[in-house]
């Protein structure tokens, strides 16, 4: 291949490091830490059920994170078409094919968070809407 990579980057696959997932993941958990924290102070003070969907903002950042941690890969570095092993071994996607194939990943990425989001949102708005909380 005419690109230097680090042999750790895959097209698609894996474009952060060790350190990088360590990020993704903390963001994920304090994502799903806030909606845990939201959930309760909404259900404490009995609010109409429509503000339930403020749930989806903490619960798509939550689970964006705990996807890209999973996957290791990062969805903005797809999108700026770069790479971060690590601090060291960082680069450019120059390769425009291997550059679409990392977007192709992180629409998936998106597209699962915002499916999960979209699903779990739904499920506390109506148990809200029903007065279970």
């Amino acid at each position: 291949m005419s690109e230097n990579r680090p042999d750790n980057y895959s097209p698609g696959k894996c474009n952060i490091g060790p350190k990088e997932i360590r990020k993704r993941y903390i963001g994920g958990l304090a994502g799903f830490v806030v909606f845990v924290i939201l959930a309760i102070f909404l259900s404490i003070f009995k609010v109409n059920y429509l503000f339930f969907i403020l749930l989806a903002f903490p619960l798509f950042l939550g689970f964006i994170g705990f996807y890209q941690g999973y996957k290791r890969f990062c969805v903005a570095n797809a999108i700026n078409g770069v790479y971060l092993i690590s601090h060291t071994k960082k680069g450019s996607v120059k390769n425009k094919a291997l550059h679409l194939v990392d977007l192709k990943e992180a629409g998936v990425l998106i597209t699962y968070s915002l499916i999960s989001t979209a699903v779990l949102t739904t499920i506390m708005i109506l148990i809200a809407y029903y007065g279970v909380i």
